[in-house]
């Protein structure tokens, strides 16, 4: 099982109880590989940005909604046709030697500012996938991988916003359990 972790062992290095991981995977529909299987370290990075998110007070529906929108563009960019593992798009949480133009959850380095979505630096036709294509593209059927990205970053623009406004709080928090004298 190397650079796989067990479900306890992710557990504690999430620090975390499985109960509380559990929930996180089924809220947002997360692959549960098979007994002695082992979770690799993007699925272990990729529930850490989640826990990180809802620590900051961001509504899980806000985050599935985010992640499906990441899925979507990033199935819009062929990606998913570099592996067939369940968990394709966690499993670029870790890639190293990104530019920092990074989708949220997934860490999928765009390779460019996010917000140049419409300078036409996006290569969406390209396809790598020997499966059997689809009778229309994404882009044929109304699909475009620009509205999406439009989409996502107003989505982001929101998580921001709560994450902004929460911030204040935990420093609160964390400035008071720093202060408060613990008795035994």
């Amino acid at each position: 099982m190397i650079g796989k972790h067990s479900f306890k062992g992710m557990c504690r290095s999430l620090g975390k109880d499985p109960l509380y991981i559990r929930n996180l995977q089924r809220g947002l529909a997360l692959p549960i590989p098979a007994t002695g299987e082992g979770y690799p370290e993007g699925y272990l990075r990729f529930l850490d940005k989640v826990i990180a998110l809802r620590t900051f007070s961001v509504p899980q529906a806000r985050i599935v909604e985010l992640l499906e929108s990441e899925k979507k563009i990033l199935k819009l960019l062929h990606v998913d046709s570099f592996s067939n593992s369940k968990t394709w798009y966690m499993d670029l949480c870790c890639l190293p030697g990104q530019t920092g133009y990074c989708l949220l959850l997934t860490g999928y380095d765009m390779g460019f500012p996010l917000a140049s979505h419409d300078t036409g630096e996006i290569q969406h036709h390209l396809n790598f996938n020997s499966q059997t294509p689809e009778l229309f593209s994404g882009s044929e059927m109304g699909e475009d991988v620009r509205d999406v990205l439009r989409a996502y970053l107003d989505q982001l623009e929101k998580i921001k916003a709560t994450v902004e406004k929460e911030k204040a709080v935990l420093e609160n928090a964390l400035d008071w359990v720093t202060h408060f004298a613990w008795r035994e």
